[in-house]
């Protein structure tokens, strides 16, 4: 297109005619020429035109639906579609106001040729338009833009060669589909998501008109910020179409109209993502397992196991229940809840507050934390597993000291509530979290029986083999439920369920669940009834708080759901207030989502069968489970 005020000198008649059968003969001529064969090695291969389209990675929630995430390179939103998806308006548009000759040309437009080297012959400005659709493709796909004579030879050849190979309709559809619609949309699918939100086969005749129009020009034309200009573009569009007889001239009346303008009826362009902290800790395994270019450009479609419903419960229950804890010092949270049945991440929360320090990061996998008190869970089971001890052996809980072999310093445990209680079932002491007895039961059974347990769980390596029932090693939000979580859910079986290992005896397994189970045996601290509890179901729960009041946890679960919460600061140096412990900071936030979950599944209240080989009594008036050769 000429600017405003140039003028040309209307070449004569004759002289068209003749440089237009020229642009027609000469290339089939010089095809055959040595000149041509040695030009042509140089030139790209025209077969990369069909070549995969670089486009945008979509993660989905587990129902296939939820889009959770959007990923492409910064600047770059592309989606393939099939040119017979596209509906008929837009591509039409695009036909009228690019290329109206398209279905009928070789590739290149003679008469376009003509016109535009007779301007660039007397204006001595750079080359010319006059790119046919074919040509825009090598442009866009092989050869660049550079205003040169050598790129614009090159481009026309590699047309001629590519109308050669594919049919218009191929063509037509790796063109809509590579170019450019401004605001980072590239194709027709990333522009009519964009711009309308909508398909491209849903777009009106004004949208269709709108888009189509931003080709020629996607910073003059941009809608979203030269209005003006876009629209008048748009009729131009508009003009092109009745011109070619694929709309009435009312119809583009009516079109031209309507009022698709910024912002009420046009977007600006958009990258919302549901379940942050998961997106980002799938994002992390898909570039570790195929690499960055192939996550960002490779168009994958990702369908999670997230269930969207669960994952806004949770965001919901964190985020509402670290909000009340400021008084306590307590600014972050995190929640990772699993289908134990199959280990599969149904719900994530990396972070109670995206604006609170630490925010931006997903602190359900990272930093490590210190697990406090649940790591007792790892004794108790290597105590059961080992025969030594029973859910109801007698354990005295009274001032106890102990030194380590090799070591000077002794070692004088206390309990949180700084009492002693007297001789209690193991299970009692397990349940209401007693650290002397844990010490006690640790050294029984021996601590590299212990150790040895846990990493059988699951648990990140010990950095020591001394005795340590308030949390070495550290943990992430996600790892209990891939330790102790899945092993005693899965009745003794760990690892994902294509890696499944059995690390326990079933019948550990379900001693262990009795235990943490019976609400009974944690009355003597959290009472009756307590946060630990779920109205109506029976369920295995354990807490934990680090000595130093930085972490608190609470870690439960039924046969349909297992959940991890934390809750503390993003930096550990951040201490909540004294006295902030598991109960009053995790508890809460578990107590609600595994409630809410559980009720929006509508699970039944259920509970493991009892394997074969279990002794099923009564000690003392309370129920008891022994393996064989051991007994009240």
């Amino acid at each position: 297109m000429l600017a405003k005020g140039f003028r040309v000198s209307r070449p004569a008649s004759w002289l068209v005619r003749l440089f237009a059968l020229l642009a027609i003969a000469v290339p089939s001529l010089i095809m055959t020429s040595p000149g041509y064969v040695a030009f042509a090695n140089n030139l790209p291969d025209p077969n990369t035109v069909a070549s995969a389209i670089p486009e945008d990675t979509l993660i989905y929630a587990a129902d296939n639906k939820t889009l959770l995430a959007d990923l492409h390179p910064p600047g770059h939103q592309a989606y393939f579609e099939p040119l017979s998806e596209m509906g008929t308006l837009l591509p039409e548009a695009v036909i009228s106001i690019e290329d109206r000759n398209f279905y009928s040309e070789p590739g290149i437009d003679p008469q376009g040729i003509v016109r535009a080297s007779m301007v660039d012959l007397q204006s001595h400005a750079k080359v010319e338009g006059a790119s046919t659709i074919t040509q825009q493709l090598v442009k866009l796909r092989l050869v660049g833009n550079e205003a040169t004579l050598d790129r614009k030879m090159r481009e026309a050849l590699l047309a001629f060669q590519i109308e050669r190979r594919y049919t218009k309709d191929q063509i037509l559809e790796w063109y809509l589909n590579s170019v450019f619609f401004a605001n980072t949309a590239w194709g027709t699918a990333a522009a009519s998501k964009m711009y309308f939100h909508t398909t491209t086969n849903k777009l009106d005749l004004a949208q269709a008109s709108m888009l189509a129009g931003i080709i020629r020009g996607p910073t003059l034309y941009n809608p979203l910020v030269n209005w003006t200009s876009a629209k008048q573009r748009q009729k131009t569009v508009l003009d092109a179409m009745i011109r070619d007889g694929r709309i009435t001239a009312a119809d583009a009346a009516k079109a031209f109209a309507e009022d698709i303008s910024p912002p009420a009826h046009m977007f600006l362009p958009t990258n919302q993502v549901v379940a942050p902290a998961f997106v980002r800790y799938v994002t992390s395994l898909l570039i570790n397992q195929f690499g960055a270019d192939a996550t960002y450009s490779g168009g994958m479609r990702v369908v999670t196991t997230l269930n969207p419903t669960l994952q806004a419960l949770a965001q919901r229950d964190v985020s509402d229940n670290i909000a009340k804890l400021r008084w306590r010092n307590v600014t972050q949270g995190a929640l990772v809840s699993l289908d134990p049945t199959t280990n599969a991440i149904i719900a994530m929360v990396g972070s109670a507050n995206p604006n609170a320090y630490g925010g931006q990061y997903n602190l359900a996998v990272w930093p490590p934390r210190n697990p406090g008190s649940s790591m007792k869970i790892y004794t108790y089971t290597a105590a059961i597993a080992s025969g030594k001890f029973t859910m109801t052996t007698p354990i005295k809980d009274s001032k106890f000291s102990y030194r380590e072999p090799g070591s000077t310093e002794v070692y004088t445990p206390r309990n949180y509530d700084g009492k002693f209680h007297g001789t209690c079932q193991l299970q009692a002491c397990m349940g209401n979290s007693l650290n002397i007895p844990a010490v006690k039961v640790e050294l029984g059974v021996g601590v590299s029986s212990v150790v040895q347990m846990a990493r059988a769980m699951g648990a990140p390596p010990y950095q020591q083999h001394g005795i340590d029932i308030n949390g070495n090693p550290n943990f992430t939000t996600n790892d209990p439920l891939d330790t102790f979580g899945a092993s005693l859910t899965l009745g003794g079986y760990g690892e994902t369920p294509l890696q499944m290992a059995i690390v326990l005896d079933a019948r550990v397994a379900y001693i262990m669940e009795m235990i943490m189970s019976n609400d009974n045996n944690r009355a003597m601290i959290f009472g009756d009834n307590s946060l630990l509890t779920l109205p109506g179901r029976k369920v295995a729960v354990k807490t934990g708080t680090s000595d130093s009041f930085a972490d608190a946890w609470t870690v439960g679960y039924t046969p349909h759901i297992v959940t991890a919460v934390w809750g503390g600061n993003a930096d550990w140096r951040m201490k909540m207030t004294h006295g902030s412990d598991s109960y009053y900071i995790a508890a809460p936030m578990w107590h609600r989502y595994m409630q809410d979950a559980l009720d929006s599944l509508k699970m039944p209240n259920e509970w493991y069968a009892q394997p074969t080989g279990l002794i099923a009594t009564t000690c003392k008036g309370q129920p008891a489970w022994y393996m064989p050769g051991t007994h009240c």
